[in-house]
C-alpha cells in the first residue's frame, strides 16, 4: 500500500513539475510509466524537474546526470535509432529510485 502511495505521488510529481504538453487538437498528452521523457521534453525541463525531485523525495542523485540522458534527437522522418549511447529516462526510473533513495541507474 505505501509503495502505490509513492508511486502515485512521484507521477503527479513529475506531471506537475513538467509541461504540459497537448496534441494538435490540444488534448493533453498523458506519458507513460516506461515512455522515454526526451521525446517530450527539453533537457532543461526535465533537469529542474529532477533537481525537485531528489530533494523533495529525499533521493541521492550522485549517480544521476542528464548527459546520459541528452541531447536526445526525435525525428518523424527517420527510423534508424539516432541516440546511440543515450538511455531511455523514464517515470518508472524514478518511482524505483524514490523508494530505493538513490538514483538506480548511469
Amino acid at each position: 500500500m505505501v509503495s502505490s502511495v509513492l508511486e502515485n505521488d512521484v507521477r503527479q510529481f513529475i506531471e506537475k513539475e513538467l509541461p504540459v504538453v497537448t496534441t494538435f487538437f490540444l488534448k493533453k498528452v498523458v506519458i507513460g510509466e516506461d515512455e522515454p521523457l526526451q521525446e517530450l521534453h527539453e533537457w532543461d525541463d526535465v533537469g529542474d524537474m529532477a533537481e525537485a525531485y531528489f530533494q523533495y523525495f529525499n533521493v541521492n542523485a550522485d549517480k544521476f546526470s542528464l548527459r546520459n540522458y541528452y541531447p536526445w534527437e526525435t525525428s518523424f522522418f527517420k527510423r534508424e535509432n539516432q541516440n546511440l549511447g543515450k538511455s531511455v529516462l523514464t517515470i518508472r526510473m524514478f518511482i524505483e529510485s524514490a523508494k530505493a533513495g538513490r538514483w538506480l541507474y548511469d
